[in-house]
């Protein structure tokens, strides 16, 4: 792999992270898509490369996710009980899956993760006066109105099984996790968007280093596409948080369902066998 092509791949690793920092979701969700599609990287080398380098995301990213207060560590580590198990059998079926299998998954995961956050649009939930049975409550100050906003997380079990879920597609995909995380819990636990990514953003550098594990005992980690990645996303996933405590919760959703939209189509096309004119082999 010549210079220039490592300093294409830390570049977009810097972009991914960017956006996955700003929304919880780790960087690999737009990593892997990127990697395989415009740089040529098998599946499998990309998702483990995607495991390894969403480590270091999360680290970057939630150190100032857990300054502005975004962070709901209780409830992190509560979900990251079925997370962590989802994960280890996610990650041992990808290594065992076809690639073009896995592209498809993939394209589905992006696609209900841009329209389940759209619906968001048209949903408001106001949780501050509910009462706080399992003590998971918590509270922050949005920057961009300068208004506090204090929650309470609702359906926490149902959250704990979709995190389970979220567990087993970020373990396949080495995407963290976020991509569904993000999502149930602030449509379906009822948490502000900036708390659901910052806590995922803590959630997911955990879940990722079982992923990681297991994708390097399968030999699937290429160090001239982990290394390249893991600066990039260092670089850009400290911008990325700072970024989310000054955009306001429509333009993040915008940014979300576009680019999700957009990746997720082309890695659906690309599992069935279709030419894409932006794909590089």
């Amino acid at each position: 792999m010549d210079l220039l092509h490592s300093v294409e791949l830390g570049a977009a690793s810097a972009a991914a992270a960017v956006l996955g920092s700003m929304l919880g979701l780790g960087g690999g969700v737009f990593l892997v898509p990127i990697f395989t599609l415009f740089f040529g990287v098998s599946a499998k080398t990309a998702i483990a490369a995607s495991a390894v380098a969403v480590v270091t995301n999360s680290v970057v990213g939630s150190q100032t996710h857990l300054r502005n207060g975004f962070t709901n560590l209780r409830l992190g580590m509560v979900l990251q009980i079925t997370t962590a198990i989802g994960a280890l059998i996610g990650a041992f079926a990808s290594v065992y899956a076809p690639a073009n299998l896995l592209n498809v998954i993939f394209g589905f995961v992006l696609v209900y993760a841009s329209l389940s956050m759209l619906a968001r649009r048209q949903a408001s939930f106001d949780t501050s006066r509910d009462r706080d049975a399992h003590r998971l409550g918590e509270s922050y100050v949005d920057a961009s109105t300068r208004t506090p906003v204090r929650y309470v997380p609702y359906a926490v079990e149902k959250g704990l099984g979709i995190s389970g879920a979220a567990g087993v597609i970020s373990g396949m995909l080495g995407v963290g996790g976020g991509v569904i995380q993000v999502p149930a819990m602030n449509l379906i636990m009822r948490v502000p968007l900036k708390a659901a990514a910052g806590t995922s953003a803590f959630m997911v550098g955990i879940t990722s280093i079982a992923t990681a594990f297991v994708h390097y005992s399968a030999g699937n980690v290429d160090p001239t596409v982990v290394v390249p990645a893991m600066i990039g996303i260092f670089a850009g996933g400290r911008a990325g948080s700072v970024l989310t405590k000054h955009m306001k919760v429509s333009n993040l959703l915008v940014i979300f369902v576009a680019i999700l939209l957009f990746l997720g189509a082309s890695m659906f096309l690309t599992g069935v066998g279709v030419d894409l004119p932006w794909q590089r082999r």
